[in-house]
């Protein structure tokens, strides 16, 4: 098991990256962590981007997610018909772009859930990269959320992962998920090997690079596979785990399961439900994991947004509960977390810190 001590990971991208040092039995020796004078706190995370602010997983919601500083930027990746890793968090095309306009008919039935129910759709399997860029991904956000609409959303494509390195830089780092390992196993991709082949493509196998990466992924047997193609990454076990009769027995923070990811992976990512009190942090970090939860965005979800100022049924605004949200979480210890509001993260964390100052 690796011994790591509890701490708080934390990046600025003005800042020079530094390692923290540890030993594990995975071969993994470090995590990533920077440190400056004028940067502190848990690491902010911009989920799908800034997703609350811009169309998920386009280089606008990279960008947006950049500006209002994030530390790391999240790439989810499937893979096109001829093999292309893109980002999009769904498996399916439909939700976020014109698939069935630009394609009528060409809906298939696949199960990437393998729930034993194929579901009519348009995958991304069954679309070359030429075929998918043709597709807006921006538009949609426009009329789901008209107070938040810009016209630049408009006709925004799906990034590739090469799109998105090239787009982030060294201004921030990628959170890479590997989605539907095990689905996408099955029809001859191996998710992880393509990762590692694109990331050293990118240069990030040099010395100083790596730490400006993490593997996350539902399926341990998708982190396992990483570990084996390229140990040098830090990985990142996401809770529930989606390997098949899993989910029940990782839906609770206990030792034993700590205990298990910490022989794979150096950080875990429960949902936030899972993290009831400052205890279930510590069972984590005890085994030397860090842990950064998902998802922070209040009453809104991907597919409806909620103006911040609008008031809720107690009293306050979908701002504050937000910020309330988060600070709560990171009074518990967490080392960071997921978030469609980047700039609310970077809120709750500067008034955290007056409010602990007096």
């Amino acid at each position: 098991m690796m011994k790591l001590a509890v701490f708080r990971a934390v990046m600025s991208i003005r800042a020079p990256i530094l390692f923290l040092t540890a030993s594990s039995l995975t071969g993994m020796s470090s995590l990533p962590r920077a440190a400056s004078a004028d940067h502190k706190g848990p690491l902010l995370i911009a989920h799908r981007g800034a997703s609350g602010y811009a169309p998920e997983h386009t280089l606008a919601g990279y960008e947006l997610g950049i500006k209002q500083g994030a530390d790391f930027v999240e790439q989810d990746v499937q893979v096109t018909k001829d093999g292309v890793l893109i980002c999009l968090h769904d498996a399916e095309l439909d939700r976020t772009t014109d698939v069935a306009k630009v394609f009528p008919g060409r809906a298939t039935l696949r199960d990437p859930f393998e729930t034993g129910t194929p579901k009519r759709g348009f995958y991304t399997v069954d679309f070359t990269l030429a075929e998918i860029k043709r597709l807006d991904a921006g538009s949609w956000f426009n009329r789901a959320n008209p107070f938040a609409a810009r016209p630049a959303y408009v006709g925004q494509r799906i990034p590739t992962l090469v799109e998105a390195i090239n787009l982030i830089g060294k201004r921030a780092g990628l959170y890479i998920e590997l989605k539907h390992f095990t689905y996408y196993k099955a029809l001859g991709f191996d998710l992880a090997e393509k990762v590692a082949s694109v990331l050293k493509s990118n240069g990030f196998d040099q010395p100083g690079q790596r730490e400006r990466i993490f593997i996350q992924s539902f399926y341990k047997e998708g982190l396992l596979r990483m570990l084996q193609v390229d140990s040098g990454y830090p990985r990142v076990q996401l809770l529930p785990m989606e390997d098949s009769g899993r989910k029940d027995d990782t839906s609770k923070v206990t030792t034993a399961l700590a205990a298990e990811i910490a022989g794979y992976a150096q950080g875990a990512g429960p949902t936030k439900s899972l993290l009831k009190s400052a205890a279930d942090v510590a069972t984590l970090h005890k085994a030397g994991l860090v842990i950064h939860p998902y998802t922070f965005r209040g009453t809104t979800t991907a597919n409806a947004r909620r103006p911040l100022d609008e008031k809720q049924s107690d009293g306050t605004t979908v701002r504050a509960a937000i910020i309330a949200d988060i600070q709560r979480y990171i009074s518990y210890g967490i080392d960071g977390g997921f978030t469609d509001y980047p700039e609310l993260w970077k809120e709750a964390v500067a008034s955290q810190g007056k409010q602990s100052a007096k």
